[in-house]
C-alpha cells in the first residue's frame, strides 16, 4: 500500500468512527500495523469522539422550546458550538493526559511483573535442584536449564530484540497488551523469516499488562521471526494490535 496515498485522506478518521467500508477496512487495518502516524490519527480520532460523547452525557436536560415570537440570534448558535468544540478539545487533551501517565505507570509496572517472573523461575530452578540432589528410587532426572524470558514491546526504534536458544527446554516470550486494553482474547502467531507459521494459538492474557506463552526452543532454529499479535472482537473478527520482529542465537554447544 502506498502509504503516502492514505496519509492524504480522511480513513483513520473513518475507521475510528466506523465510516470506513468494508472493502477499504482490511486494506487499512494492514497497513495500520506498521503506521505510527496512522496510529496516532486514530488515536486522536477515538479521544475526540469520546470527549464529545462525555460532554453530551454531562449536559443538562433540554430546555423548554423558546417562543417563535424572539428568535435567538444566529451568533448565540455559533458560540454554542464553539464553546462545546474547545470543550471536547479539553476533554481530548485530558484524556491523552490520563493516557501517558497511564502508559507510564503500565510501563513501570511492567518491568516489576518481568522482574518478578524471573525470580519465580530462579526459585523454581532451585526447587529443582534441590528435588534432584535427595534421594531419590527413581533415576536421577538431567537438571533443567535456564528458562529464557524474551520481552517483546512497543518501540519506535529498529533494533531487534534478540534471545539466545537453550540446549533444551522452552523458550518464553513475553508480549506487551495493547494500551487501552481492549481485548480478553488473543491470536498469536510466530512467522518465520520464510512466511512459514511455525506457533499458532489462541491465547488469553496472563496478566494485566501482558501475554505469556512458552515455546519448544527446538522449533524456533537460529533466524528471524516474526510474532502477531490479533485481538478477538465481537463476531470472531480478529483486529491487529501488534507485530514484533524477534532474533533468536545459537546457544553453546554442550
Amino acid at each position: 500500500m502506498d502509504s503516502g496515498r492514505v496519509h492524504e485522506t480522511s480513513w483513520p478518521e473513518e475507521y475510528a468512527t466506523g465510516r470506513l467500508p468494508v472493502e477499504r477496512r482490511v486494506e487499512f487495518e494492514s497497513h495500520l500495523v506498521g503506521c505510527p502516524e496512522c496510529l496516532d490519527r486514530v488515536e486522536a480520532a477515538e479521544r475526540m469522539r469520546s470527549g464529545i460523547h462525555e460532554l453530551e452525557r454531562r449536559q443538562p436536560a433540554a430546555a423548554p422550546a423558546p417562543s417563535r415570537r424572539r428568535a435567538g440570534p444566529r451568533w448565540v448558535t455559533r458560540v454554542g458550538w464553539a464553546v462545546a468544540a474547545a470543550a471536547a478539545v479539553a476533554v481530548a487533551f485530558w484524556s491523552g493526559t490520563q493516557r501517558t501517565r497511564s502508559a507510564e505507570q503500565s510501563l513501570a509496572s511492567e518491568r516489576e511483573t518481568l522482574a518478578r517472573t524471573q525470580a519465580e523461575l530462579g526459585r523454581t530452578r532451585e526447587e529443582l535442584e534441590r528435588a534432584r540432589r535427595a534421594p531419590e528410587v527413581a533415576p536421577p532426572r538431567p537438571p533443567l536449564g535456564r528458562v529464557p524470558v524474551l520481552a517483546l514491546m512497543t518501540r519506535r526504534g529498529r533494533d531487534v530484540p534478540s534471545v539466545v536458544l537453550p540446549a533444551s527446554g522452552p523458550v518464553a516470550l513475553w508480549v506487551e497488551r495493547e494500551l487501552p486494553v481492549r481485548f480478553e482474547r488473543y491470536h498469536l502467531r510466530v512467522r518465520s523469516e520464510q512466511g512459514a507459521d511455525v506457533f499458532e494459538d489462541d491465547v488469553a492474557p496472563t496478566t494485566r499488562e501482558a501475554v505469556l506463552v512458552a515455546l519448544d526452543a527446538r522449533g524456533l532454529p537460529p533466524g528471524l521471526y516474526t510474532l502477531v499479535l490479533e485481538g478477538e472482537a465481537r463476531g470472531g473478527r480478529r483486529i491487529p494490535v501488534a507485530q514484533h520482529p524477534f532474533r533468536t542465537l545459537a546457544g553453546p554447544v554442550r
